[in-house]
């Protein structure tokens, strides 16, 4: 198999995990060995809130998700993403990306 590199749009680091859904990815950057950076950028299909920006809007391009302001961010050392959902690990934290509809009949 042969594949072709791309280089992501305002990406400067390594990319050290990967996680897809249905229709969207994260993508968790650092270097295990050397430094742990621990930025989470997803993009696809933002229904469901899935995307972790608050919204249901598509993104095509990587987009970072923000866990805290720049000063006192929590460094994200885990991803999983699922059909509908998306899942960031901070320690012993962890965030679900999922806009939650509740129906009163």
């Amino acid at each position: 198999i042969t594949m072709d590199t791309a280089t992501l749009p305002n990406l400067s680091t390594k990319v050290c995990s990967i996680a897809a859904g249905e229709a969207h990815t994260l993508i968790l950057t650092g270097d295990h060995l050397t430094s742990w950076d621990g930025r989470v950028y997803s993009w696809g299909r933002g229904i469901l809130g899935r995307l972790g920006g608050g919204s249901e809007r598509d993104d095509h391009l990587p987009l970072q998700v923000r866990f805290g302001s720049e000063e006192y961010r929590l460094r994200i050392v885990g991803i999983a993403a699922g059909a509908y959902h998306s899942l960031a690990l901070a320690g012993s934290i962890f965030f679900l990306f999922l806009i939650v509809f509740y129906i009163d009949y």
